[in-house]
């Protein structure tokens, strides 16, 4: 499992930080170069170095390629200002979206992020982490479809429980692990009188949808 920078003790990574084991594949492409463990490990090792402008590029280039530990990484490197400029906004689209990805410190650091920017900067980046997810399910990310309704959960100012129920019933017919019981729990805060609606909605999304499961 690739190692994430512990919070609150930025100063003092160069000790904490394990290093996963991972052989590099010969000659690789630039999109294995942006997922690939051995970049991430490079990333690390640059923590480990000091060097954190080198290893800002290297989780900010996997993070824009959906790797939740790099994104919960170059957040924390955001909101320090350790090897790129000190930027709060852009720490918390990527801590949210780290969040989503199922990286449960990011919440914290989401938290505190959050209590420093005003509503508009807030509201400018759920538009943004949106839209991301949005671009990944037109995409063909199955990820992206759960997150998409854990989205309307848990970065709303109120949670919007009706798309929350249509996206996990379509992660729940897509066959995503966890999501059944989150469409039941969803389910169980929607009116009555709105369900076969949203049933009808959910069933033409997903007939839309060209999703790759692999």
């Amino acid at each position: 499992m690739q190692s994430r920078i512990p919070r609150l003790n930025l100063s003092a990574l160069a000790g904490t930080v394990v290093l996963s084991l991972a052989l590099a594949a010969p000659n690789p492409t630039a999109a294995q170069i942006e997922t690939s463990t051995a970049t991430f490990n490079e990333a690390v090792q640059a923590v480990k170095d000091k060097n954190f402008r080198h290893a800002a590029k290297l989780f900010a280039l996997q993070a824009e390629n959906n790797q939740h530990d790099a994104q919960y990484n170059i957040a924390i490197l955001l909101e320090a200002g350790k090897g790129v400029p000190q930027d709060f906004t852009k720490a918390l689209i990527w801590a949210w979206s780290a969040q989503l990805g199922g990286i449960e410190a990011a919440e914290e650091l989401a938290e505190d992020l959050t209590g420093y920017l005003p509503e508009k900067s807030i509201e400018e980046v759920r538009e943004e982490v949106r839209a991301r997810l949005e671009a990944r399910i037109k995409a063909g990310s199955a990820d992206a479809v759960s997150q998409f309704a854990s989205f309307h959960l848990q970065m709303l100012d109120e949670p919007d429980y009706e798309t929350a129920y249509i996206w996990f019933s379509i992660s729940t017919a897509l066959g995503l692990k966890g999501t059944l019981e989150a469409r039941n729990d969803a389910r169980d805060n929607v009116e009555d009188e709105r369900l076969v609606d949203l049933q009808r909605e959910a069933g033409t999304i997903y007939e839309s949808l060209n999703i790759s499961l692999d």
